[in-house]
Order: C-alpha cells, then sequence, then structure tokens
C-alpha cells in the first residue's frame, strides 16, 4: 500500500493478493468483537441466567424475515456493551454473523476506534471472509477505484462499493440462509458531527435490492441527535427500538454479585457467611450499582484486587466500603484506595477527578441536565463519567433528578489533594457569571422604577412614625391576603403621610393565614446593616440600596409587600372576592409598579434551574477560594459587576428576597477582582 504526504490511502492493485493485502492493512482488528483487546469473551458477555428477556426479544426479532434495524440504547453502563457481545458471539456460533464493529471511547488513541475512517472496510473485509464470491467482489471493487479505501472517501461510495455490491453477488448462496446480521456497538462514540451520515448509510444499506436478507444490530446511548436522525430516514417500519433505561435489572444484578462474592470467598479461602447476612451485603452492592451494570463490574474487579499495602485490607473491609465509605471502622487510606480505584477505573482519569470535584463543591445538588447546562456544551462527557463513579456518586437516569454524593466529608477530603478541586470553586463561579451574562438580555430598570415610584407616593413629613404605629399596622395586616397587604400597607402610609398617625387606615374585612416567603423584618434589618465599599457607591445596585435605606421604614414595607403581592406564586385573583382586594384601590404610582415587579417575576420564575441556581451561588462560589481569582475570571467579573450587577439583583429579589441580595452583596465586595 502506497499513502501520500497527505497519508492518501492507494491500494496496491498488481495482484489480487496485493489488494487483499491492502484491504487487511487498514482494518481496524481491535473494533472486531473478539479482538483479544477486549478480554476474555466471559468477562465481555452477559452472564448466564442474566439479561434474558432483552436477549430473546433481540434473537426474536433477528430471526423474522424482515429486514430490521435494531437500536439498543440505553444510558452509560446499563450493558449495551455486554448485550452486543452476546448478540455477537451466538451469531457466530450460528454462522449468521456477517460482521461487528464496536467503537470505543476508552480506545480512541487506537486509529479507527472512534471515528468512521476505516468503517466500511472493516466490514468488508469480515465479509470477504466468509463467502469466496464476496471476496472476489470487494477485491473487484478495490481494483475499479484503488483509492475506494481512503477515509476522505464519501462514507455512503464505500458502502455502495465495499458492501453493498459484494452482498449482491451473494445473493443466490446466502439466499436460503437465516437472516445475515452487523452488530455495531457504541455509534455514538465515532464523531458526533458524523453519526447522522452513519445511521443514514446503514439504513440506505439495509434496503437495498438484490441482497440477502439483512438485520442490523446498534448500540448508542439514547441521544437526541440519533433520535433526529431516525426521523429524517423515516422508515419507522424498520426500526425496532429497544430502551434499557426502561428495564429493570435489580434481579440481574443480585444474580452477578451473588456469584461475584462467591467467587470471591473461594479466592480467599472464606466460607460464604449466613444467607441472611449474605442477602443484606447483596442488596446493599446491588443499590450501590444504581442500576447499572458498567458499575457493577467495577465493583466486581475490586473485590478481585489484592494489594500488598502498609494499610491492607480483607475481602470484609472491601465489601464494607462498597457500603459505606463512611464506615468508622475503616482507616482513611483504604477508604482513599477505595476512591482512586474507582477513579482509575474511569474512561478519563483527569476528566473525572475535575467533574468529581466539580459536582462535590456545588452548593447545592443539581440534576445531570441543568448542571450540564450551568457548566456549558464544554461538558458533554460529564454525564459518562459522574456514572462511571457511581459507587460514591449515585446519578439517577432520569436526568432531571439530582445527583446525589455518598459520604460527602471524607470525599471532599480525598478530592483536598487534587488540583482540580481548588479551581472546582472557580469553575463553577466563572460558569454562574457566563450564565447569567447570556441570559440578562437587557439592563435592569428596576431602579428607575422604584425611584418613580417613591417620588409619586413620598410626601414629606418631619415626624417619623411612632413605634406603636409600626405595630399596630404589622398587626393589622399578618393576616391579610397578599394583595389586602398589599393595598392595606399602601393606605395606610397614605393616611399617615397625610395626617402623621395613620390612624385612619380600618382593617379589612376578608382575612387568611399569610404565606409571604420573604420575612420583612429581616429584610428591613440586612438593608439597615448593610454597609458599601466607597469605590462601589456609583454603581446603580448601590445607588438603589442606598435610596432604600433612606427612606422611611413604613414605605420600605410598602415596597416589600407590593413586590410579594406580584410575585405570582402569591397573588390572589383579584376577581375572585368581594371586592376587598381590588388593586384599584392602590395608588396608581403603586399599581404600576407591582405590574412592572409581576412581569419580572414571572420572567424569574420561567428560568432554568441553572440560571436560578447561578444568580443565588455565584458570590459563594467565588467566596470559597482562598486563592486570587485567576485573570480570566477576574476579567468576567468585573464586566459582569458593572454592567449585569442591577440585572443580577432584581431577579435574585423577586425569587430568593431582599435578604439574599443583601447577603450575596456583602460576600461579593470581599473579593478582590481588581489587577
Amino acid at each position: 500500500m502506497k499513502y501520500s504526504a497527505v497519508r492518501t490511502v492507494i491500494a496496491d492493485t498488481s495482484s489480487e493478493e496485493k489488494i487483499y493485502e491492502s484491504l487487511s492493512a487498514v482494518v481496524v482488528y481491535d473494533a472486531l468483537y473478539d479482538c483479544r483487546k477486549w478480554g476474555p469473551r466471559h468477562k465481555l458477555e452477559c452472564l448466564g441466567g442474566t439479561r434474558t428477556k432483552i436477549i430473546e426479544e433481540i434473537e426474536t426479532t433477528l430471526d423474522a424475515t424482515n429486514r430490521t434495524l435494531i437500536w439498543l440504547s440505553g444510558s452509560p453502563g446499563t450493558g449495551k456493551s455486554a448485550i452486543a457481545h452476546t448478540i455477537a458471539s451466538r451469531l457466530k456460533d450460528k454462522s449468521r454473523l456477517a460482521g461487528t464493529f464496536f467503537f470505543s471511547r476508552q480506545h480512541k488513541d487506537v486509529p479507527g476506534m472512534a471515528s468512521l475512517d476505516f468503517f466500511a472496510p472493516t466490514l468488508a473485509y469480515q465479509i470477504s471472509q466468509s463467502k469466496h464470491m464476496a471476496k472476489a467482489s470487494v477485491v473487484q471493487s478495490i481494483r475499479s477505484d484503488p483509492a475506494i479505501l481512503d477515509p476522505r472517501k464519501p462514507l455512503a461510495d464505500q458502502i455502495q462499493e465495499l458492501l453493498v455490491k459484494p452482498l449482491q453477488n451473494v445473493q443466490v448462496s446466502w439466499g436460503h440462509l437465516e437472516p445475515k446480521v452487523l452488530v455495531i456497538d457504541a455509534i455514538d462514540a465515532c464523531e458526533g458531527e458524523r453519526i447522522c451520515e452513519l445511521i443514514s448509510c446503514l439504513s440506505n444499506l439495509l434496503h437495498q435490492p438484490h441482497i440477502p436478507h439483512l438485520h442490523i444490530v446498534i448500540t448508542s446511548r439514547p441521544l437526541h441527535t440519533i433520535e433526529d436522525a431516525f426521523e429524517a430516514i423515516g422508515c419507522e417500519e424498520s426500526i425496532c427500538h429497544i430502551a434499557l433505561d426502561d428495564v429493570d435489572v435489580t434481579e440481574d444484578l443480585r444474580l452477578l454479585f451473588k456469584h461475584a462474592l462467591e467467587r470471591s470467598y473461594r479466592n480467599y479461602g472464606l466460607e460464604c457467611p449466613e444467607s441472611e447476612s449474605d442477602d443484606e451485603t447483596i442488596l446493599c452492592l446491588t443499590d450501590r450499582a444504581s442500576g447499572r451494570f458498567g458499575t457493577a463490574s467495577m465493583m466486581m474487579r475490586f473485590l478481585e484486587t489484592h494489594d500488598d499495602d502498609e494499610v491492607p485490607y480483607d475481602l470484609g473491609e472491601k465489601i464494607s466500603l462498597m457500603k459505606d465509605p463512611g464506615d468508622a471502622y475503616l482507616h482513611p487510606t483504604q477508604i482513599f484506595r477505595f476512591y482512586e480505584f474507582v477513579i482509575d477505573s474511569s474512561e478519563n482519569l483527569i476528566r473525572a477527578y475535575r467533574h468529581l470535584s466539580t459536582v462535590v463543591n456545588l452548593a447545592k445538588p443539581l440534576a445531570i441536565l441543568h448542571l450540564r447546562r450551568l457548566l456549558g456544551s464544554s461538558e458533554s462527557d460529564l454525564s459518562s463519567i459522574l456514572v462511571s463513579l457511581s459507587p460514591i456518586v449515585r446519578v439517577p437516569t432520569d436526568d432531571s433528578l439530582p445527583v446525589e454524593i455518598l459520604h460527602m466529608e471524607s470525599l471532599r477530603k480525598f478530592l483536598s489533594q487534587q488540583p482540580s478541586f481548588s479551581c472546582a470553586s472557580q469553575l463553577l463561579a466563572q460558569s454562574s457569571l457566563r450564565t447569567m451574562k447570556s441570559s440578562f438580555l437587557r439592563q435592569s430598570g428596576l431602579k428607575d422604577e422604584l425611584q418613580q415610584m417613591v417620588t409619586l407616593m413620598k410626601i414629606p413629613i418631619e415626624a417619623s412614625p411612632q413605634s406603636d404605629h409600626v405595630r399596630a399596622y404589622i398587626a393589622n395586616t399578618w393576616y391579610l391576603r397578599p394583595c389586602s397587604k398589599t393595598v392595606y400597607a399602601a393606605t395606610w402610609y397614605r393616611e399617615y403621610a397625610h395626617s402623621g398617625t395613620g390612624i385612619a387606615c380600618r382593617a379589612l374585612s376578608i382575612v387568611q393565614p399569610c404565606n409571604m416567603s420573604e420575612d420583612v423584618s429581616k429584610a428591613r434589618s440586612a438593608l439597615r446593616d448593610f454597609r458599601t465599599r466607597s469605590e462601589f457607591r456609583d454603581l446603580h445596585v448601590f445607588e438603589l440600596l442606598s435610596t432604600l435605606q433612606a427612606l422611611p421604614k413604613t414605605l420600605i414595607v410598602v415596597i416589600l409587600l407590593a413586590i410579594r403581592h406580584a410575585h405570582p406564586s402569591t397573588s390572589d385573583n383579584i376577581d375572585s372576592t368581594d371586592g376587598s382586594d381590588n388593586e384599584s384601590d392602590m395608588p396608581p404610582a403603586l399599581k404600576h409598579f407591582v405590574q412592572y415587579v409581576r412581569e419580572g417575576s414571572e420572567r424569574s420564575l420561567s428560568s432554568s434551574p441553572a440560571l436560578r441556581h447561578a444568580c443565588q451561588y455565584w458570590g459563594w462560589y467565588l467566596s470559597q477560594d482562598s486563592t486570587v481569582v485567576e485573570e480570566r475570571l477576574r476579567t468576567f467579573l468585573r464586566a459582569f459587576w458593572r454592567d449585569k450587577l442591577l440585572s443580577w439583583f432584581e431577579r435574585q429579589w423577586y425569587l430568593e428576597g431582599l435578604e439574599s441580595c443583601i447577603a450575596m452583596l456583602t460576600i461579593a465586595q470581599t473579593i478582590d477582582f481588581n489587577d
């Protein structure tokens, strides 16, 4: 074979043997299901007695005469590859296996294992070995186009020349046999931008005329890209989708751990414990596996490892570690070695430490779906990495449920020794700032709206409200509905502003227990105690806070209640009562302000959990790192501080109350983000 300067693959066509040597030279042997790189067959395939219903469903479909593409989907660790290996092995024993290609993330360094460069030639090589007539046709296609093996050739052309034509050539000899099958594992591990192309080409291959009956089995994670590709094909009748995430595998995992424990007891020369104790252990280990065979396999490998370290542990201690790494009887070195074993088993060691450190540093647990949105597209492998750490991280198959860290204290102590741990809080801070920056489309108008309302409502007076009047006001409004509370407060303030007493204000007849989430007294206390650094006083947020601090406390209460009344979660239907709650009783300035806040509150409540998390914790993440904020984050923070801070303040006030805003600003002011 000849390679040009740009590695163009040109086959040697001087003889049939040379042509076949050229084909053999580009085959990705490591992608064959029975390659030794994958390990012993018994460790790759499903344990006897497990996954029986899934395998029976697949084999029943493969026995049908209609050509079918079976898509086996499942989240990481659900056993897709084990099923693919089992199906391929059974088909090989029945002489029904046309070819296999197992993509791999873990072997990206092996040429062709994560790309389509030599996908078609590898399948053509396997087909050519099964029948002499197919081999002759493959050789003829290469002779006609010596560059057909080149990875820059369109995949559709390669499949047409190297697969379709050879299959058409063996239609007569294969036609009376049971349908042949191609098994392709982990198609989502190939180049992401070419997944749709691959699916389109496979579907086209399946529907080619004048070829023997053929089935194709593919496995992948449940990606929207693949669903869209199938929808674009529009051949629903020829696609059989089996979703592993919908299958209960508890009994299968129990059987796996039962065999693993029995084998481990024998290897350690121990007798099996009493059945009741053993059953409890199996149940606990099954729970730790979180429904994933990949995790169970890793845990079983841990049981089989032997060590001669300074702090050795026996089988019982290994089992205790997997059941509860926080067990007080375990030595820290043993616990840390277990964490290392779990992390070392992941597909990417560096990313494993990074993702684990990020999740452990979260101020509040987040679901994978929302955490991925917070961190951005650069963390696309977040789910698969965390799933591989399942004995210490519980990742629900439902992406909308929060990730749970098991034994946080010991894991934080372990991770604190890693460089990635110290960077996690800054990563979360920068991700939070970026999320808010991209979501806040305009500057906030809160400061101007509030100033206008205060100017129109406030009537200057010399005397300040007496404490007994304030107490009377609070007592009268405490049990009112939010709308009634706001109207009452505005009326009371208006009467007070005119007379200086507020005595003329009457209590409304319809009352209910108040369900306000904002504690007025705490908000007023936080506002009173807040101090602004001198260099920030000219910024809009701090100007607004200074304005609020200077207002009479009764007007502050009116403002707080107006914002709470406008919040969609507490607003009443003003037309559903006898009229006592009608907003027409409000002063026009207050009514206009309430409407502005209501619209903003509705936008805030519709925000994604990722954005709400960013709004609530960005300052906290910055305060967690004792080191100087790194330059890129410092640049981002300076711009956000001057451009988007008021927009953040408004969102946070609506969502969590004034007190939370002030608490965050108090933290943020302590951060040195200047050059």
